[in-house]
């Protein structure tokens, strides 16, 4: 599927002149993109720290150090390995339980989701309309509106079920309990400890000072996440307006959902084809877009977790077997 869908990305493109463009991008932009990875891992880490414990969070370094190794995973595997790999790591190297640990790893999820449909909701109100004024995207204009709408009703809907969950937790536990009966005996306290471990990271609501730090973080995240689109364009000289990177950015992370390591593929021809359908991009230019962004959101993060784990000492065969033996 990897080797398809890069088909896909690259025919018809002139290899040449995508390195040329690439070769001229400016060094100092794509070192400010990388940055700005970096800079959103440590606002993860800050953040996972306030959602685990509010009051006594655990050390930065055990957080910081799961939180690079897990998207370092991610990265190189077809799956979301960062979702059980990161509290494997934590619950081993801080006195937080695993079950505990992966429960708030859906609370980030959440939040995160929240945050995508809320700056794709602020591009379709502030920035959609161009597409509707320019008679080449005109015909598109109707599709992206639409998607907006959906996302903002999606997001008042999540919202909403967050909420209830928040007030009416003990009817919503009683339901799940009974749902936990159709898995196998030694599962199911696992998954109910998984479950209360979210809902109680819902509590969170009770510390006005670490939820606004929470939502602080969050909007960092992916303010940081989001610039680095913008800045790759601007390295390669065809400046956008800043908000044009939520609506990029949120197509490209359903590129990430494409099954392969990495989103490999799938992640760049969503990319190139917001490009040239809605920017007027050429396909060379798109495709040297597409992977430049692509370079300064995975590489930092291979980087950063390859000095990691040699300073740690770890291989690679103890970090594939490390979530084997949690103790509940």
């Amino acid at each position: 599927m990897t080797l398809f869908f890069l088909w896909l990305f690259l025919r018809n493109s002139d290899f040449s002149l995508v390195s040329e463009i690439m070769g001229k991008a400016s060094v100092p932009w794509l070192i400010a993109a990388v940055l700005a990875n970096v800079g959103a891992l440590l606002f993860r880490s800050l953040r996972w720290r306030t959602i685990l414990d509010p009051d006594n969070p655990p050390p930065f370094y055990p957080a910081f150090f799961a939180t690079v190794i897990g998207f370092m995973l991610s990265n190189l595997l077809p799956v979301r390995a960062s979702d059980v790999v990161r509290p494997a790591i934590l619950s081993r190297r801080t006195s937080i339980k695993f079950s505990y640990a992966l429960g708030t790893i859906l609370t980030e999820r959440v939040l995160d989701l929240v945050a995508i449909l809320t700056l794709f909701v602020t591009f379709t109100l502030t920035s959609a309309r161009r597409f509707a004024d320019d008679p080449s995207t005109s015909g598109k204009y109707a599709l992206i509106k639409t998607t907006g709408v959906a996302a903002g009703l999606l997001l008042i809907v999540l919202i909403s079920m967050v909420i209830a969950l928040y007030f009416y937790s003990p009817a919503v536990r009683r339901l799940h309990d009974r749902l936990s009966r159709l898995l196998p005996l030694r599962a199911r306290a696992g998954w109910m400890s998984f479950f209360d471990s979210f809902v109680g990271s819902l509590n969170i609501a009770h510390h006005h000072t670490a939820l606004i730090r929470v939502i602080l973080y969050t909007a960092l995240i992916w303010l940081l996440l989001s610039s680095q689109f913008w800045i790759v364009v601007m390295a390669v000289g065809r400046p956008l307006p800043f908000t044009a990177s939520f609506f990029v950015t949120g197509l490209a992370i359903l590129g990430l959902m494409v099954p392969t390591p990495g989103g490999v593929g799938g992640f760049h021809k969503v990319c190139q084809v917001a490009l040239t359908s809605f920017y007027h991009f050429d396909l060379n230019t798109a495709v040297a877009v597409a992977i430049l962004f692509h370079f300064v959101g995975f590489f930092p993060v291979i980087g950063l977790g390859l000095i990691l784990l040699v300073k740690e000492g770890l291989t690679w065969n103890q970090l594939r077997r490390i979530g084997e033996k949690i103790e509940e």
